[in-house]
């Protein structure tokens, strides 16, 4: 989790005491110093930094066509 980035964007992380599960995180930039820095999405609560093991960036979404009349989809930049 050292290399984690500490930007405000969010990534897919393995919680250390629950190693089944995964959660959706991001450092809160805002709470330097705080010493649950790490948010969770699905709700406002806070993780001490040591609280995950290690962490994954997010795949990038795919582009073009996915059925019938939809139309094509951007990359996000």
């Amino acid at each position: 989790m050292d290399r984690a980035p500490q930007d405000g964007r969010w990534i897919i992380a393995i919680n250390r005491h629950e190693p089944d599960r995964r959660a959706v995180i991001r450092w809160d930039p805002d709470r330097f110093g705080d010493e649950r820095p790490w948010r969770v999405a699905s709700c406002e609560h806070g993780y001490p930094t040591n609280a995950f093991t290690d962490w994954m960036s997010f795949p990038d979404c795919p582009v073009g066509k996915t059925s019938g009349d939809e139309q094509p989809r951007e990359a996000i930049p």
